[in-house]
């Protein structure tokens, strides 16, 4: 299986799958690509020259890669909920409010019935 490199920067809004679910990651220069990256992704970015194939068995390419490695090497944003109404769990309310601005402390400190006031019901906390 072909391994990928980061020749980039960096490159942002990579599909990954997490054990929390589906997310969006940012990779680092030299940071290698998980493989379950979707192909029309990798083609845009070697389209772009922001990766390039590794072949297996080079001298760059890591043993194995494990979840640690692909966590160190990136930063993992939880894909955002596009909307929010009075059945979405807290920890969507929280990825929407951070989302908008809000402090993911400010946010995590809040009850899901306060969260749902804000952002659902439409009142300000006072």
């Amino acid at each position: 299986m072909a391994k990928y490199q980061v020749t980039a920067p960096c490159v942002v809004h990579i599909p990954i799958n997490t054990v929390a679910g589906p997310a969006l990651g940012t990779f680092y220069k030299d940071a290698f690509l998980p493989d379950d990256v979707p192909q029309e992704k990798i083609d845009h970015l070697l389209a772009n020259k922001m990766i390039v194939e590794v072949e297996e068995g080079g001298d760059n390419e890591p043993s194995s890669q494990t979840p640690e490695d692909v966590e160190q090497a990136s930063t993992v944003q939880m894909a955002e909920p596009a909307a929010v109404n009075s059945r979405s769990s807290k920890s969507d309310l929280v990825a929407y409010g951070v989302s908008r601005g809000a402090s993911q402390a400010e946010l995590d400190d809040m009850t899901r019935e306060q969260l749902l006031d804000r952002y659902v019901r439409g009142q300000q906390p006072q």
